[in-house]
């Protein structure tokens, strides 16, 4: 028995930005907040970094999935700890690379976003390329 052909992979899945692509400074960003209960029960974090510039002696760049129960109107933002072992985070340590983690929103609030931080040292008004994206899926009705 084979598996299933899937011809059009995103009637199953919604792609959304999680950071705008930027050259930063050092310091933090955060994305907008996404309704995962229409999205999707799980999702590929992804996390990308392209030219550095300044010539820093070190860069990184972490992508974290964050959690509130009314988009941060009350419910404080904080990180999200899927259940069982494993994080909901990507970290990259050089420029022009690419990672992704898949994370169980199972035990997650209704929102989700994600909350960047780009790390540089040294160097002159270092900046780093980044961007990030959530891509969700297993949800309940087929997402728009």
């Amino acid at each position: 028995m084979s598996a299933p052909h899937i011809s059009q992979i995103g009637a199953f899945i919604a792609a959304r930005l999680g950071s705008s692509p930027a050259a930063t400074p050092a310091g933090t960003r955060q994305g907008t907040g996404y309704d995962r209960l229409v999205l999707g029960e799980s999702c590929v974090l992804v996390a990308a970094t392209g030219a550095v510039t300044g010539s820093p002696t070190a860069q990184g760049y972490e992508v974290t999935l964050q959690h509130s129960s009314d988009n941060g109107e009350d419910d404080a933002w904080t990180d999200y700890v899927p259940a069982g072992s494993g994080s909901a985070s990507v970290q990259l340590a050089a420029a022009n690379a690419f990672a992704e983690k898949d994370v169980d929103l199972g035990a997650a609030k209704q929102f989700v976003r994600v909350l960047e931080a780009t790390t540089l040292t040294g160097g002159t008004a270092p900046s780093l390329h980044v961007c990030s994206f959530i891509v969700f899926g297993g949800a309940m009705t087929l997402p728009v």
